[in-house]
């Protein structure tokens, strides 16, 4: 341990805040917050986020985010780069080249052979068969000309336009529009969640095929959400606290 834990698990205990308490305040997951504490970073996915964490975390003690992140970064050991290996000595393919030779100089001398019978027992005074038909003569290209196509009677000298079909549109898209400072967790398609603090005014367009899941909403009611263009009820009042909120085709079909 490279002992940034201990420096948060120290900071948060002075302040008295309890994990739960720490949950609300930095809106970090109770089981990612003791994983930092404890430094058992294979829990949280991908370094990035590990990263995201301190930083946040450490910020909200009231701890410079700087030194927990070099503390963190020399705790972790760079993977051995992998050793090739070369063989002492090259492996000669002689024989792939030598087949081929070979084969070749026995099709060449069945063709001898077979040309040779045949002007062997060629009859005198005929014509030998040379073996080659001239090609057809080409014919010249036809000059009709195709007609043009019909106008339409409403607007003389110009065809009608093809008709459009529109197709329908796959998966789901959320518009996330804040209308106030909001902090929020988002999964999409059960991969790993992100998330975020996004100012008042700022939108996020985000885009999935089954399910898109808000995990956490830390101001619900500067949030409104319109899916594939239609626009959701409220989520909630001004900072409430909302969770689990699932957006499905399902839900699509109720609005």
């Amino acid at each position: 341990m490279a002992g940034e834990g201990q420096m948060l698990r120290t900071a948060r205990e002075e302040k008295g805040w309890s994990l739960l308490e720490t949950e609300e305040i930095t809106k970090i997951r109770v089981r990612y917050i003791q994983a930092l504490e404890e430094e058992e970073y294979g829990i949280i996915p991908g370094a990035t986020y590990v990263k995201g964490y301190l930083r946040t975390y450490s910020k909200q003690l009231g701890i410079n985010p700087d030194e927990i992140i070099e503390l963190y970064s020399s705790s972790i050991k760079p993977e051995p780069a992998p050793v090739i290996e070369i063989p002492d000595r090259m492996v000669k393919s002689h024989s792939l080249r030598v087949r081929p030779v070979i084969i070749g100089s026995m099709a060449l001398a069945a063709i001898a052979l077979a040309i040779g019978i045949k002007i062997w027992y060629q009859p005198e005074g005929s014509v030998p068969d040379p073996g080659y038909t001239s090609p057809p003569m080409i014919s010249s290209p036809n000059t009709e000309t195709t007609p043009p196509p019909a106008t339409s009677p409403e607007t003389p000298g110009k065809s009608s336009p093809p008709d459009v079909v529109a197709s329908p549109q796959d998966g789901l898209t959320a518009q996330l529009v804040f209308t106030q400072a909001c902090w929020i967790e988002i999964k999409i398609d059960g991969q790993a969640p992100f998330q975020g603090t996004f100012a008042a005014g700022t939108s996020k367009e985000v885009k999935g095929i089954d399910k898109i899941e808000l995990v956490s909403i830390g101001n619900a009611g500067g949030l409104t959400v319109t899916l594939n263009g239609k626009a959701m009820p409220s989520l909630g009042k001004p900072g409430e606290v909302l969770r689990n909120v699932v957006l499905t085709k399902e839900t699509l079909n109720k609005l």
